[in-house]
């Protein structure tokens, strides 16, 4: 019997290590021969018959093609939450499972469900660890180029001096009108490390253009990247923090900018999500806890909604009050929040805003959001991790995630030619004029009435960056 890769998961929380190896065993009838393919456990082992592949023995043929679209029909018949809207298409059609599951997909209402490398997501979601530079490119609108919109502190990019909000001009000496898409996002987010490419770059603080050479390497993710306080010209302090992705080592960081602000005694909070695409469920209830503190005690955060054949499932997900390690978290007893959103703002962070909203006034300043009420258990089968739509999430008061995207209440534009945290930058500096003013500022106030400016895009962003799950 298959172990459920989020008990694996659960076990590894609880770093009851030796428990998860005991059961491992046990579920796959583990002898004294056969072969260990991880090499992660170098006692477990399988069946000459079996190897080990995501924590479970498996027969070698059940990874051949024919039997892995099986085993994704099957997945989805079962879990998918729109798996009476299927429309079959035959299985021969297709050489891989891959192609097979997303044909499978019941569009136009998911554009979400997709499948990936499991090593890949498993070490993001659990470390922060990733593979590239250490910078995220978007398309600008507004000046129809590319731009560096975040560098990873302590990445290849940063060494090398690429600043947020610099242009892109060519990638190894060709224009970037002449590469295929295929080649730009290979070049820009290489998957294996020690890939060299040579940027050219123009810093416009600088005026300067020039070569940079990067290789890719693996990266610590950081996913608390600034956390300050700021004293406004009334004498109020406002927090801010940048918050960019729901991922296992974000509670540490998040509690400790908790503490920093409940020492500071911060009359409001900024909450960046402009570039987070959610992650784990349970960071994103932690979070809204410590925000609005006591108002949340004992009351639901999201409601989550399986298909008709796993009813069961169906439960609240409540308000965490304790982190990993068991002890209180901090309580900031907030009256409301602004927070920062954009069309990378996805999944967990809307359910933040979502499960929040009930309790404390969400004030949101920046973009549309994606409109993702939806989210996954991670599914393993032959080294791949399956991220099909299993649930939908509503709070407390049965409301969900517009699938549009929550509108902000000021429209403000990420701007590239200002730091995170600088009361300069346009997102940051119309919060602050909100928390001033209590309204949007002019500037804001006209950008919404006709919802124009600048737009932002990612080049790419990988999926697993733009999830919700719940164990």
């Amino acid at each position: 019997m298959p172990l459920d890769h989020d008990f694996s998961r659960h076990c590894f929380f609880q770093t009851a290590l030796w428990l998860c190896i005991s059961l491992m065993l046990q579920a796959c009838g583990g002898g004294s021969s056969g072969n260990n393919a991880s090499g992660a456990f170098p006692s477990l082992s399988c069946p000459a018959s079996q190897t080990w592949q995501n924590g479970m023995c498996v027969t070698t043929e059940s990874c051949l093609a024919e039997n892995e679209k099986s085993w994704v029909r099957a997945h989805l018949d079962d879990a998918y939450l729109w798996y009476r809207e299927i429309v079959d298409v035959p299985p021969s059609n297709f050489v891989n499972s891959s192609d097979y599951f997303y044909a499978l997909l019941v569009s136009p209402k998911d554009r979400f469900s997709f499948v990936t490398d499991q090593a890949e997501v498993d070490a993001f979601q659990e470390s922060g660890i990733n593979t590239g530079y250490g910078v995220e490119w978007v398309n600008d609108s507004h000046d129809n180029a590319v731009r560096a919109s975040y560098v990873e502190p302590d990445s290849p990019a940063a060494r090398q001096g690429i600043e947020r909000g610099d242009y892109l001009t060519a990638i190894n000496g060709n224009a970037l009108q002449t590469i295929t898409q295929r080649d730009f996002i290979a070049a820009l987010y290489p998957r294996q490390a020690n890939t060299l490419n040579t940027f050219e770059v123009y810093n416009p603080h600088q005026g300067v253009t020039r070569p940079v050479t990067l290789s890719s390497t693996e990266i610590v993710h950081k996913p608390v990247s600034h956390v300050s306080v700021i004293t406004t010209a009334g004498k109020q302090k406002v927090g801010y923090l940048v918050f960019n992705d729901h991922i296992y080592t974000a509670t540490d960081p998040l509690v400790s900018a908790m503490k920093q602000f409940q020492a500071a005694g911060i009359d409001d909070l900024v909450l960046d999500l402009r570039y987070n695409g959610g992650g784990y469920l349970y960071i994103a209830s932690q979070l809204a806890t410590m925000i609005a503190g006591q108002a949340t005690t004992g009351q639901v955060f999201n409601r989550l909604i399986f298909n008709d054949k796993h009813t069961r499932s169906n439960r609240n997900f409540m308000f965490q009050t304790t982190d990993f390690h068991n002890q209180p978290l901090p309580m900031l007893n907030l009256k409301r929040v602004f927070v920062l959103t954009a069309s990378g703002t996805c999944s967990a962070s809307e359910a933040i805003i979502n499960g929040l909203s009930p309790f404390i006034p969400v004030i949101r300043i920046g973009g549309e959001t994606c409109g993702k009420p939806y989210g996954f258990n991670q599914t393993d089968n032959c080294a791949k991790a399956y991220f099909a739509i299993r649930f939908k999430g509503e709070n407390s008061m049965s409301q969900s995630v517009p699938t549009q995207g929550f509108m902000p209440a000021c429209y403000a534009a990420d701007d590239l030619n200002h730091d995170l945290g600088e009361r300069q930058e346009t997102m940051l500096a119309t919060a602050l004029g909100y928390q001033a003013e209590g309204k949007c500022p002019a500037d804001a106030a006209q950008m919404t009435k006709s919802r124009t400016g600048t737009v932002l895009r990612d080049v790419y962003r990988a999926p697993w960056r733009s999830i919700m799950t719940a164990p």
